[in-house]
């Protein structure tokens, strides 16, 4: 990382500690205020998670990968669906594959599965109710295409996503599809999304051989 890097990654981590004790001071007060308190109470904490996600989704950007392992691409995605089937808001989505076997990667596990979540979490918000998924290996690269069936993009957001802090969620921080084309291109890969007939199709195309 060059110099701004490393100052910014500390600044965000800096900000994060006292985040962290006007939360806990929030809660201590919450425990000791009337009724009428608790609404402003609730605001402030909401806002400070918000500015807290927005600090981590920064630094993941930010922050280097550790050395590359091993990545089969069928495990991950089962990994992080399964994360999502046992919430409220994903009970009545089907998620269905078609997924060749033993196709794998090399890169960092944790922001490889930062960007699926991230694809994953923006189809389940669409308010789809089928998500398929499709892996397979095409001229020396893996690629997953992630189709939904949800709202699909307005004209609007198709021509402004992936611009920073552009968002049409009343609490996004704008900066999802940034984060998955940003660790998409640090693994030498690319990162797509597009509307379809019945919805949103993101693909991400990451290189099998070791960079």
């Amino acid at each position: 990382m060059d110099n701004k890097k490393e100052i910014a990654a500390a600044l965000a981590h800096e900000i994060k500690n006292p985040i962290a004790v006007i939360k806990a001071n929030i809660d201590y007060v919450k425990a000791y205020s009337d009724e009428e308190m608790l609404p402003a109470l609730n605001i402030i904490n909401k806002e400070l998670n918000k500015l807290n996600d927005l600090i981590g989704n920064y630094t993941t950007i930010l922050r280097p990968s550790e050395e590359y392992e091993k990545i089969f691409l069928e495990d991950i995605i089962y990994d992080v669906t399964d994360e999502f089937s046992v919430t409220a808001e994903a009970s009545e989505i089907e998620f269905s594959y078609d997924m060749e076997s033993d196709v794998y990667i090399y890169g960092d596990y944790s922001k490889i599965s930062i960007l699926l979540f991230n694809v994953y979490k923006n189809a389940i918000e669409a308010e789809s109710d089928n998500i398929k998924t499709i892996l397979y290996k095409v001229n020396g690269s893996a690629v997953i295409e992630i189709e939904d069936n949800g709202k699909g993009l307005s004209s609007d957001t198709a021509e402004k996503i992936g611009s920073p802090f552009y968002t049409t969620k009343e609490n996004g921080s704008g900066l999802g599809v940034l984060i998955c084309t940003t660790i998409a291109k640090n693994h030498g890969g690319s990162f797509s999304i597009k509307n379809t007939v019945s919805g949103c199709a993101a693909k991400i195309e990451l290189p099998i051989k070791k960079k």
